[in-house]
């Protein structure tokens, strides 16, 4: 627990400072010569006030810090062969982010630290564009089947072990794999994890497919998914007989996407328009998930092994999470409602395509309406920022998360909005990514010792969201700075490990993160397609 402003700069700092090419040796002599620098800072510290608003500190605090750490740190620096110059601003921006309450990127650029020694920009671009080019040649060999074929081939497997594991993949059992009728674009891809298509995986893969011009690919997905409505009223979380719930809905996004590429894809356009409009007014708003306040929720649709609150944060995509507070049920969710937003936007352009001018009008009004109800009930005026809503107890939850950049990513924040969201971005930015949650919060889902979806998971799509949605809302120099900060992590991890993974560690860097019940496991989707995306703007 941090609960000083001393114990916080130890932790940033001995965290931060780790650039890439320090290896576990160097880490430790820098991490214990800066422990020994806190015993000299840490009475200036408790002797002065902390400024929490702007980029203010208070300078005699700052340089006496800054001066007891270069005092025990020095004789250290040239066994640990770290640039001077780097480590001095880096312990400058530690000491300033303290002081000022800034994130990484802010703090940083105040102390001079440009990152020039751990990163250097053209090399890290080099080596992004390299991995980009092996990723292109993925898409093909990450496709599955589950047609006639597959259903047997699927009868008969036995456990593979996913590459970069030693442990045979369990969450696939056989005879369990539901139909669908064209190729798609599995989970895990060639590596073995995930073999199934996932509801909103499937959507920021698509993004990925789009920068690499694969429409033939992110049609059948679609097509793929499309089927699932029409069979089951829905999209489910995944292909297998064991899942009965849904994922957040984002079909529509890539309906809306694809269609803005092939435009003359009236085939595509009409078998989406009735099965969009069923899946939105049929299961995403029918009694249990439409609730009183006119937004939806997630249910629990009987997972087995996990508890009926974490099962229905698993239809909301983010199982485990703290920012329902542990009863998600009786929130309503930012995101699920963003895409739904989405989803009756789609419908109206869909309508207005096939000239009915009725139909677009009343679904135009309903994306109005949900998008109102958005910032009626998760907008905090005085915080300026988006929180969890709980319609039962009538209140906005106290938990900060990159939920709050979806209504920036749809485009329903007002400028003025945007601004005092962006603003928060220090809150998640670290040294390599952008964490879900700001910090961890203890106590919410006690039957786990770490949450997947907290601090300090940096996950792959989440990235996507927040980088567009600043480039969107006319911020791109933030957009690139916490992309370029992201991405090279997946470049180094990719570099070391020859993988991608379904997630990332934002503080420490690498894919080792705390585990709630697996590892970060191995995969290609939504992972590389997220580096795809990010790359772009990381380098725009």
């Amino acid at each position: 627990m941090i609960d000083s402003p001393i114990q916080r700069i130890q932790y940033l700092i001995a965290r931060d400072c780790q650039a890439e090419t320090m290896g576990p040796r160097k880490s430790r002599i820098v991490y214990m010569a800066i422990n020994l620098a806190m015993a000299s800072a840490s009475l200036q510290f408790q002797q002065q006030p902390v400024l929490s608003t702007q980029l203010n500190p208070n300078y005699e605090v700052t340089v006496n810090y800054f001066r007891a750490l270069l005092t025990v740190i020095l004789p250290s620096m040239a066994k640990a062969m770290l640039n001077r110059r780097s480590f001095v601003s880096v312990a400058a921006a530690g000491a300033i982010t303290t002081a000022a309450k800034l994130g990484w990127a802010e703090a940083a650029a105040a102390a001079g630290f440009s990152g020039q020694n751990a990163v250097d920009e053209d090399n890290l671009r080099a080596r992004w564009l390299k991995m980009d080019e092996a990723m292109r040649g993925w898409w093909d060999g990450d496709l599955q089947r589950a047609d006639e074929e597959g259903i047997l081939r699927d009868a008969e497997s036995t456990p593979v072990i996913p590459t970069g594991t030693n442990v045979p993949w369990s969450h696939s059992p056989p005879k369990t794999l539901v139909f669908l009728p064209f190729p798609y674009s599995s989970g895990g891809g060639s590596v073995g994890s995930f073999p199934e298509i996932y509801g909103w995986d499937a959507h920021f893969i698509n993004l990925g497919l789009f920068a690499h011009d694969r429409t033939d690919i992110v049609r059948w997905n679609m097509l793929d998914q499309l089927f699932m409505i029409e069979r089951f009223g829905k999209v489910l979380n995944g292909n297998r007989t064991y899942y009965h719930g849904a994922q957040p809905p984002m079909l529509a996004m890539s309906v809306e996407k694809y269609l803005e590429v092939k435009k003359d894809d009236d085939e595509l356009a009409m078998l989406a328009y009735p099965l969009l409009e069923r899946s939105y007014t049929r299961y995403w708003n029918v009694p249990g998930h439409r609730t009183p306040i006119g937004l939806s929720t997630c249910l629990d649709s009987g997972c087995g092994d996990l508890s009926p609150e974490a099962c229905a944060e698993g239809e909301a995509g983010l199982d485990v999470t703290p920012i329902f507070g542990g009863h998600i049920s009786q929130c309503v969710p930012i995101h699920i409602n963003c895409a739904l937003v989405r989803q009756a936007h789609t419908l109206s352009i869909l309508a207005e395509r096939f000239g009915w001018t009725d139909k677009a009008a009343r679904w135009k009004q309903e994306a109005d309406t949900r998008a109102g109800l958005i910032n009626q009930y998760c907008w905090d005026e005085n915080e300026g920022c988006y929180f969890e809503y709980d319609y039962v107890q009538q209140t906005r939850l106290p938990y900060y998360s990159l939920n709050a950049y979806w209504p920036l990513w749809i485009g329903i924040a007002s400028k003025s909005q945007a601004k005092r969201v962006v603003d928060h971005l220090h809150l998640f930015d670290r040294p390599y990514g952008l964490t879900f949650t700001d910090k961890t919060y203890p106590g919410i889902h006690p039957e786990y010792k770490n949450l997947e979806w907290a601090y300090p998971e940096s996950w792959p799509q989440q990235q996507v969201v927040v980088g567009q949605a600043l480039q969107g809302y006319g911020f791109p120099d933030q957009a690139r700075a916490v992309s370029r900060r992201y991405i090279a992590n997946v470049v180094t991890t990719w570099e070391q490990t020859g993988l991608t993974w379904e997630r990332y560690d934002g503080v420490v860097g690498g894919h080792n993160v705390p585990i709630e019940r697996d590892p970060a496991q191995p995969l290609h989707g939504f992972s590389s397609a997220s580096a795809v995306v990010v790359g772009r703007i990381a380098f725009s």
